[in-house]
């Protein structure tokens, strides 16, 4: 029996022991992938919105159904502070001047959502070099120690190559090279459908009377930014239908009404911030046109979506023109009777100079319908029919002067010096959508989108720590046209999806006494190759959902589980 009891002890003490080498095993294991292969990270802002969203709320109109995320730290700020002033809330498919209702901060804040949480490959830049356009993860440069030592951005910038930003966009060049050498980096597809942002979409119309909705606006609404240029007015039938047809034959033509629906880089992520900001300028917020042109600069890059119905497809042809940066740009889309189609790239320079243009052929479904996309992006034309990409056409300036000249009318290199961040230099777009057809025909999902824009900044002394020496004053870090971005060696520039709310390079100030130690000589505005941490590959947690009334019981928004683009 002693003997019986003793075999029993030692296979418990056995087990136990078993059972702890197992979970220190596993434990060494976990802690090994995370330390060198993958781990997970927190969005602590908006910097990276809404590509990638820091804590925010998601905002719902009961006006058209639309839903959006935006920053919501300007109603916890308040909230936290006591103060009861109530921040305006827009439906930007409706209006973003006009607000739909006030609310009290307080209410704002109890609906916060933590960010994303996101998986970071670390090993794959040690086989692979970083690649332009990649969303990664790194060390702060200015503050490489503590709670936000860790930063997500997007790679514009690589080693060896001089970059600055100009108009929304990023030029490199060799080292060395001055502003009007640099050329155009366009984005690749797959990057670029990731960061359209929403400027209007027709599918989201009044789902309350009109009546209802202006009486929640305190203004008359207009109907949305399309308006009839040519045609016959009377047998249009379009907002707030979401079907927008045409019942009639011949030609007819809608333009973009940019006086009601400016294009420029207001974010619905940045409404409440921006919102607050413009409140504080004027008791009419954006409502005043003023306030607005102060506080954003127009956008030349779009996109135009949309999905046709027309009995006669045969005979239909559509033209949507964009006039920007001293030409005309032409997506022209024509069936024929035979059954083929032909789509058609044009650039017209104004001032006479020569066209150039692309021309493909396509084959049109048989079923009366035809899903077209016209991109205009980064000095690049595309055009998709049926989501089938049928070409690009490019186009070049003969030097980064000439955009200049293009791009903000009325101004050279000497006033552009003088003035880099005044938000009415870029010359507003316009937009004429022309269509010719043998019988009636219907819009469908009309959506027009933007791309990113960087914008030019000002060092400030509130984005730079005391610690790491004089502050930096002047044209932010690759926003200086007499100095352009050097890259070094092993340098990469950073920069935020959200540019107008983003605390990137371009405001750094110079590098903390630690990472000068690590990497040695490390100018301001650069991440030195030792600092990045690796690329982030996708959302595996997004912001969680509240599923109680008092938000104690959450679960992951599984809905939007995402790669990183």
């Amino acid at each position: 029996m002693p003997a019986e009891k003793t075999a029993k002890t030692e296979k418990a003490e056995s087990d136990v022991v078993g059972t702890l080498m197992m979970l220190t095993l596993s434990f060494t294991l976990a802690m090994a992938f995370r330390a060198f292969v993958c781990e997970g990270y927190v969005i602590p802002t908006g910097s990276m919105g809404p590509t990638l969203m820091g804590a925010h709320a998601r905002l719902f109109s009961p006006l058209t159904a639309y839903e959006y995320p935006t920053d919501i730290s300007p109603a916890i700020g308040m909230a936290m502070t006591g103060e009861g002033r109530p921040l305006p809330v827009v439906d930007p498919m409706i209006s973003t001047r006009d607000r739909i209702a006030e609310v009290p901060p307080q209410q704002l804040a109890a609906q916060d959502r933590a960010g994303d949480r996101v998986l970071v490959l670390k090993p794959l830049y040690a086989f692979a070099r970083p690649k332009r356009w990649d969303v990664a993860v790194f060390k702060s440069p200015t503050a490489p120690v503590g709670a936000s030592e860790n930063f997500i951005k997007r790679m514009v910038g690589l080693p060896n190559e001089t970059l600055l930003l100009f108009d929304g966009d990023v030029f490199t060049g060799p080292l060395g090279s001055a502003a009007c050498d640099l050329k155009i980096e366009r984005k690749p597809e797959h990057v670029q459908r990731a960061v359209w942002q929403r400027v209007h979409d027709s599918d989201y119309q009044p789902v309350v009377p009109v009546a209802d909705m202006e009486s929640a606006m305190r203004a008359r609404w207009d109907g949305g930014p399309w308006r009839i240029e040519r045609g016959d007015r009377a047998k249009w039938a379009m907002a707030p239908n979401r079907r927008w047809r045409y019942d009639a034959s011949g030609d007819t033509a809608l333009s973009w009404d940019v006086q009601s629906w400016a294009i420029d880089d207001w974010n619905s992520y940045n409404a409440l911030r921006m919102a607050y900001e413009a409140v504080r300028r004027s008791p009419r917020g954006f409502a005043d046109p003023a306030v607005r042109h102060d506080m954003c600069f127009a956008v030349n890059d779009l996109r135009l979506c949309t999905a046709i119905e027309c009995a006669d497809m045969a005979n239909f042809a559509t033209t949507f023109r964009l006039a920007t940066r001293g030409s005309t740009f032409e997506f022209d889309v024509r069936a024929a009777a035979d059954g083929g189609g032909k789509a058609t790239l044009r650039r017209v320079p104004e001032g006479g100079d020569a066209p150039t243009e692309a021309t493909f052929a396509f084959t049109p479904r048989g079923d009366g319908l035809i899903a077209l996309e016209f991109w205009h992006v980064d000095q690049r034309l595309w055009m998709f029919v049926d989501g089938h990409l049928l070409g690009t056409l490019d186009y070049e300036f003969a030097t980064l002067d000439d955009r200049l000249a293009a791009s903000l009318i009325g101004r050279n290199v000497e006033t552009y010096v003088k003035r880099p961040t005044e938000t009415r230099a870029p010359t507003p777009p316009r937009l004429e959508w022309a269509f010719s057809s043998a019988a009636p025909f219907v819009l469908h999902r009309v959506r027009v989108d933007r791309d990113l824009y960087y914008r030019p900044v000002l060092h400030d002394a509130n984005n730079q720590y005391d610690v790491n020496g004089p502050y930096l004053y002047g044209p932010g870090f690759a926003c200086d046209w007499e100095h352009p971005a050097q890259l070094g060696a092993t340098d990469y520039l950073m920069l935020g999806d959200n540019s107008a709310a983003s605390r990137d390079a371009r405001q750094w100030g110079r590098p903390h006494a630690i990472t000068l130690r690590t990497v040695g000589d490390a100018q301001p505005g650069v991440v030195p190759e030792s600092l990045i941490v690796g690329k982030a590959w996708c959302v595996y947690f997004p912001a969680p959902i509240s599923m109680s009334t008092g938000g104690t019981d959450f679960i992951p928004d599984f809905g939007r589980v995402r790669f990183i683009r």
